[in-house]
């Protein structure tokens, strides 16, 4: 007589088969979180190779920000402007989201028609953003390398249009207030020391159940433009989990090369808490914006002798 299963045998079987399936359902979680930043550094090494592309058709390279250019015609020896027109200067993404502003005789930045948020619901801003930036037709009108899937699963209310920002040394200096935008040259091709050191696209950072932290200035709301302007603080966006040993973020640099900078987290209930100060990631966040050598010695990053 053949001799069946006992309880006891049965639970122990069915125990077995569920730590199986929790290993396999952890690492195929894995592996998906691994395929998303996989994407993310494969869209930021396309973004790079588009600006050198063009860098090298245009002679210089694409503006972090758009720029509203200022034309002046004196009005009599009094020195007025009153016959100055505008028109924009677009950056590698765009403010000016239907270019109703172009050739008009009111400033873009006094009207507050600079602002452009990664997170707009406006759908005409949401495709005029991406359309209106000088990229969009060197990557062959392909919205999807604007936005890191990482991103797109995180923020599960706002809707995000793009992931990455921009290097504020490539044309565009915030460090008057925002006239300074007005006539800010670019760099020229070839003009740059250390392209191999110089961060060209970061990404936004972007937190769990729709917190953002993308300013650290006291401006109203969410107004994330498409600049990291490390000289108001703003850092690079650590997004993705690096097995269980902390976070990193991808950095792309001018020559094109990517890299994932790991900086030290622990998880909590709500997520995962960097083990670093703020100041260490502003710090870091600068030095790579101006091109300075950076080492890592496994808690922090310091900056290389000058």
């Amino acid at each position: 007589m053949k001799k069946a299963f006992t309880l006891l045998e049965l639970l122990v079987v069915i125990g077995i088969i569920a730590v199986l399936m929790g290993v396999l359902l952890a690492t195929l979680a894995g592996g998906t979180e691994s395929a998303r930043a996989a994407r993310c550094l494969t869209n930021m090494r396309s973004l790079a190779t588009a600006c050198n592309a063009r860098a090298v058709s245009q002679g210089s390279y694409p503006l972090a920000g758009s720029c509203e250019v200022r034309s002046i015609n004196l009005n009599g020896g009094g020195g007025s402007d009153s016959g100055s027109t505008y028109k924009e200067a677009r950056g590698w993404l765009s403010w000016n989201s239907r270019g109703a502003y172009d050739g008009t005789v009111r400033s873009h930045v006094s009207n507050a028609g600079w602002l452009t948020s990664a997170y707009n619901d406006d759908p005409d801003v949401r495709e005029h953003a991406l359309t209106n930036g000088v990229l969009w037709s060197c990557v062959s009108a392909n919205a999807d390398l604007f936005l890191c899937p990482c991103h797109r699963r995180t923020m599960k209310n706002k809707k995000p249009i793009w992931s990455y920002v921009m290097n504020q040394r490539f044309g565009y200096d915030d460090s008057h207030g925002a006239r300074a935008k007005i006539n800010w040259p670019g760099i020229e091709y070839g003009k740059l020391a250390r392209a191999d050191r110089t961060l060209m696209f970061a990404e936004l950072q972007f937190l769990q159940n729709d917190r953002l932290e993308v300013r650290t200035d006291p401006g109203p709301g969410p107004d994330l433009d498409c600049t990291l302007e490390y000289r108001r603080k703003e850092v690079v966006g650590v997004n993705h989990v690096n097995g269980k040993r902390g976070l990193f973020a991808h950095v792309v640099f001018a020559d094109g090369h990517v890299e994932k900078l790991v900086v030290p987290a622990r998880p909590t209930a709500n997520g995962w808490a960097i083990q670093v100060g703020r100041g260490d990631l502003e710090n870091l966040t600068e030095w790579l914006c101006q091109g300075k050598d950076v080492s890592y010695n496994g808690t922090r990053y310091e900056k290389l002798q000058d």
